[in-house]
């Protein structure tokens, strides 16, 4: 091109006012943002396509037009000083740096902007080219971006290359008890133990030398510093990114997992207890019951067939109490293995496992049994959801207290579970007794013989176990209880390995 760049920074165009006019339409035109070009007393002698699709007027409308039209009205006292002070010392250069430059539409809403400023000499005059960019997008998806942050349920952090702290969220400043403006502008090494703040300053240059999303430390006992100068335990994920301006930034998301780390240790003393519990009344226990049942036996051999009467009743006495400890120690045995997660998944055709269950399980004449099947099949896990149901419909038989009755077994698919229900019109259970019942060796009523209390327990602690829940209630139609399980119909990775 044939034009030239004169001291002050303006481009010089062509000698011919024709030529000098055409060319510089097709500038503007070609450009790729919207752009107009206004003349020394801001009256407006070209625009684009792009400026009229901008702030909605037609090109005739924009043409030799004051550009205060363009601005909101607190800005145009203002903007004629503006227009001079620039004219007299016309350079290149971004207008507003720093600021918050909007304009006004046609409908009179106001958009955020990004000016830039070109004098041009047209004919011996001085025009400036200034072009235009709508920030509408850009502001939607900061403040998109920022709410985000701000609502997530865990800390995040927004560190720049140098450490310092640039954005965070109400989630983190909880975790670390300070408020934002503690610590926006702050290195984000107070937040670190003082043991690893000596190497941060490496690790975080070779993160930015190869900048991936991981996580942090995985493996490690990653802690961070409160302000109360204590320490958590923490989970850290690392996201590298860019902004608009190409700073390169790293968005931290920080997890407090304190409460899972206490849950986690009072679970492991617990399974801990149990399994030597376990091993106590596997060991421990059984032994010396044995031991006495042998002896029983010989004090029996011993004294033949001519023992007293009194005597032989209370030999067979302890020999019974000896069968129910060692059955007392079988049920232990079995709510502590009823904590182990069956892995064998496999489908499960509800109807045939209904058929297995009553095939060991027999009916009593008078008592009947619906079904009312409406989801057939699932994957879980078949031999604990068959002991779940088992138990609960030999429940149901076990202590109707009437010659007839009916037995009405349902299933149904709710969201992701698979809902049973078993109901019967057997005596009910009191409603202050729902939750006892789930409890070991719990039963119904302090005279209640016919079972051991373990049923149920099991039944609970198998549910939960896989991932599902147990209830009962009353039935509002008739006699007799409701028991509700809810069992996952599908594999999940917490619950099936």
């Amino acid at each position: 091109m044939d034009h030239t760049e004169v001291e002050d920074g303006r481009t010089d165009l062509p000698n011919s006012p024709l030529r000098d006019e055409v060319f510089l339409k097709q500038l503007v035109t070609c450009l790729p943002m919207g752009a107009m070009v206004v003349n020394t007393d801001a009256r407006i002698l070209f625009v684009n396509d792009s400026l009229v699709d901008i702030l909605g007027y037609s090109y005739d409308e924009l043409l030799n037009v004051d550009i205060n039209i363009l601005l909101p009205a607190e800005f145009r006292k203002k903007h004629k000083d503006f227009m001079r002070q620039f004219f007299e010392h016309p350079r290149k250069r971004q207008m507003g740096a720093g600021q918050a430059l909007y304009a006004r539409k046609k409908d009179g809403e106001h958009i955020p902007i990004e000016i830039g400023l070109n004098p041009i000499i047209q004919n011996g005059q001085t025009v400036v080219l200034a072009t235009l960019i709508d920030l509408t997008t850009r502001q939607r998806a900061s403040h998109m971006f920022q709410s985000s942050i701000q609502g997530a349920p865990h800390g995040v952090l927004l560190i720049d290359a140098k450490g310092i702290i640039r954005l965070t969220n109400s989630a983190l400043c909880q975790s670390f008890g300070y408020t934002s403006e503690e610590l926006i502008n702050q290195s984000m090494d107070m937040l670190l133990p003082q043991r690893y703040r000596e190497h941060h300053g490496h690790l975080r240059q070779t993160f930015h030398q190869s900048p991936t999303p991981r996580m942090m430390g995985v493996g490690r006992d990653l802690t961070a510093l409160h302000k109360d100068g204590r320490e958590f335990p923490v989970e850290i994920g690392l996201s590298p990114f860019e902004d608009e301006e190409n700073n390169e930034l790293v968005l931290v998301s920080l997890l407090d997992i304190t409460k899972r780390k206490r849950l986690e240790q009072e679970l492991r003393e617990t399974n801990t207890n149990l399994e030597e519990f376990t091993y106590v009344a596997s060991h421990d226990l059984r032994s010396p019951l044995r031991g006495i049942a042998d002896l029983l036996e010989w004090v029996k051999e011993d004294l033949g067939p001519d023992a007293i009467p009194d005597v032989t009743r209370n030999l067979n006495r302890i020999e019974v109490r000896i069968e129910r400890m060692e059955q007392l120690i079988d049920n232990l045995l079995t709510y502590a293995r009823a904590g182990k997660i069956e892995s064998n998944t496999q489908e499960i055709d509800v109807n045939t496992l209904l058929d297995n269950i009553f095939e060991l399980l027999p009916i009593p004449e008078g008592i009947s049994v619906t079904r009312d099947i409406h989801l057939e099949h699932f994957t879980s896990t078949w031999t604990p959801l068959e002991t779940v149901i088992r138990n609960l419909i030999s429940n149901a038989i076990k202590h109707h207290d009437q010659d007839t009755g009916n037995i009405s077994i349902r299933c149904v698919a709710e969201n992701n579970l698979c809902h049973f229900s078993v109901s019967d019109d057997g005596p009910g259970i009191p409603e202050a007794a729902f939750s006892r019942i789930f409890r070991l060796f719990q039963t119904v009523t302090s005279n209640e013989r016919s079972g051991t209390g373990i049923g149920l327990s099991v039944s609970r602690r198998l549910v939960e176990t896989h991932g599902g829940r147990i209830s009962v209630e009353a039935n509002t139609t008739q006699r007799g209880v409701t028991f509700h399980v809810w069992w996952p119909r599908f594999l999940r990775k917490d619950t099936h390995d």
